[in-house]
């Protein structure tokens, strides 16, 4: 059974390496991509041994719930969850959900306790994440390699799980940069751009939207942004099209109209101004690295 574009099939794979680099900071214990539709699905992080694990799990479609000490949390489409392994916690699928998909990562090592830390701390215990961030992108191509017997020994895997970490760090500390500090019409355009950047013309589209001027919109947006309303929706574009790009075989002409360009000579120009590259090379040459380099956003 496949994911969607992401052409993978569902699994859980054990990552016991003999060999780490020395002092090691972090290690990869276990990933999977599942989908489950049974209520005896059940994890108690009090029954798992003593060995200390760190979980992030992300769900992607159906819903699941975690209870973590006296609290019980839904996890819908979009929530991710960090818990730590002993820890008094458990997720299970409910009665009442068809399914549940989702995709985890199993760590070890001190590093993995000082991230999980940081980011329950600064975005909370459920954070909300894209399924195109690179946080999760990044997640998906450790699983294909693992999968695909692409990581062999510990130094493959401490290289990739240190990267997903790193990627992590910067989704939070990104967010908590965000949170709570801009313009309620300000907010709204993000929101507008992330959601509905195929179809937007641009700022007169957006301001009529979230009902200002468009001077006024421009203004604001850029004074907390840090940059144009059309250089975020830009980025949105771009970084959608490098989502697709990865994860499907689309021609460049389909992945153009897909995130919002009419034609994909015009598509191809925007796409190497901001990665250096071409839509073609790109997909060739991707070595795990991001564009969030790309403005200081």
């Amino acid at each position: 059974m496949l994911y969607h574009d992401f052409d993978l099939n569902f699994g859980s794979y054990g990552c016991h390496f003999l060999k780490y680099p020395p002092n090691s900071p972090v290690q990869l214990h276990s990933i999977g991509l599942m989908k489950v539709i049974s209520p005896s699905f059940i994890w108690n992080g009090l029954k798992r041994g003593s060995n200390k694990i760190f979980i992030f799990q992300y769900t992607l479609s159906g819903q699941g719930m975690i209870r973590i000490e006296d609290q019980i949390y839904p996890l819908k489409a979009g929530q991710a969850f960090l818990v730590e392994v002993p820890g008094d916690h458990e997720y299970y699928f409910p009665k009442e959900s068809d399914h549940w998909q989702f995709l985890f990562i199993a760590l070890q090592g001190d590093h993995a306790g000082d991230c999980w830390s940081f980011v329950n701390q600064t975005i909370g215990i459920l954070p909300t994440l894209e399924v195109d961030s690179p946080v999760i992108r990044y997640l998906f191509r450790i699983y294909r390699e693992v999968a695909k017997k692409g990581i062999t020994d510990g130094y493959q895997a401490a290289g990739a799980t240190y990267q997903f970490i790193t990627e992590l760090y910067r989704e939070a500390k990104q967010k908590q940069a965000n949170v709570g500090h801009w313009p309620d019409c300000v907010i709204q355009a993000v929101k507008l751009i992330e959601s509905e950047y195929p179809t937007l013309a641009g700022l007169e589209d957006l301001a009529l939207q979230v009902s200002v001027s468009k001077y006024h919109l421009a203004r604001l947006f850029h004074q907390h942004a840090g940059i144009t309303v059309v250089q975020y929706l830009t980025k949105i574009r771009v970084k959608k099209a490098v989502a697709l790009l990865l994860e499907s075989n689309y021609t460049i002409e389909k992945i153009a109209e897909l995130v919002g360009y009419s034609n994909g000579k015009y598509f191809t120009k925007i796409f190497k101004e901001l990665t250096g590259l071409s839509p073609g090379q790109y997909r060739k040459n991707y070595d795990m690295v991001t564009i969030d380099h790309l403005f200081n956003a």
